[in-house]
């Protein structure tokens, strides 16, 4: 069994590390367990009845397990130097083959591309959200489809991205309207855009767009852009999550002067 014992970050920082560890023990034969679900475990229907997070594979156990405990802590190193942690490498390979417990401390492990996509069906139906929220995506859905030819979904990131990389991606709504009327402009027809934040906005600041402000939950807001033709944003996991999700494709505002193209546009394949 692979024990997560500790939280990184919000939900969608816990998606993607529940996912990378569910896909892999799905492909290994083995259980994933993350003690440290519990902020969300209500949200989603493959976890609503428990707070911890646990995965049995459907395959058969392939370990032969002679050590009680280990542990694999990757945060003063990998984590630290910004660096990938494989899970299909033959170092956590092997430790996962022969330790009853393995204990995984740190943010940066991650799955392999191939598995990612041949085991996203489970991780769609693990995460998908419980019936009321789903209805409430549903509603947003098809308002903001109604009458649109393109939707394209905003993530304004405005309150921790202050701080953030030292304040790197945290932009000003000039630059969304600016990105926004660029993309409308290469887009057939009717673009209407919703508009998701962690902070209030005022509709002023997009005067001319059509847009369409979320619901303001955390969840819904992100399964919306996850209902999308597009989605935009700064870099983060919340925006990636709803992109592999939806198969989406997303662009990401590097730079405040940057020009998104459609031919930039890409689903996230895996996370």
């Amino acid at each position: 069994m692979i024990v997560m014992p500790h939280p990184y970050g919000r939900m969608a920082n816990r998606l993607v590390l529940s996912t990378a560890f569910i896909i892999h023990a799905e492909e290994t034969g083995d259980t994933f367990l993350h003690l440290a679900f519990a902020d969300y475990f209500r949200f989603f229907e493959g976890t609503r009845h428990s707070p911890f997070l646990l995965h049995r594979s459907s395959a058969p156990a392939r370990h032969r397990k002679t050590r009680a405990f280990g542990c694999v802590n990757i945060w003063n190193t990998y984590d630290k130097r910004n660096e990938i942690y494989p899970l299909g490498g033959p170092e956590f390979l092997a430790l996962q083959h022969e330790t009853r417990l393995l204990f995984v401390v740190g943010w940066s492990f991650r799955s392999d591309t191939a598995i990612g996509l041949k085991h996203k069906p489970l991780v769609r139906r693990i995460f998908t959200p419980v019936a009321r929220h789903r209805e409430a995506v549903a509603r947003l859905t098809d308002r903001l489809r109604t009458g649109a030819d393109q939707v394209v979904g905003v993530h304004i990131r405005q309150t921790d991205y202050q701080s953030f990389a030292n304040g790197r991606y945290f932009y000003p709504l000039t630059v969304y309207r600016r990105v926004m009327s660029e993309l409308a402009a290469q887009l057939p027809g009717r673009t209407r855009f919703l508009l998701c934040s962690d902070a209030p906005l005022d509709p002023a600041a997009f005067a001319g767009l059509d847009v369409l402000p979320a619901n303001g939950h955390f969840l819904e807001d992100n399964y919306a852009l996850a209902a999308c033709d597009y989605i935009v944003g700064p870099p983060s996991t919340y925006t990636a999550w709803a992109s592999y999700y939806g198969d989406v494709p997303k662009c990401f505002i590097e730079t405040p002067d940057a020009s998104l193209t459609l031919d930039r546009f890409q689903a996230q394949t895996t996370i």
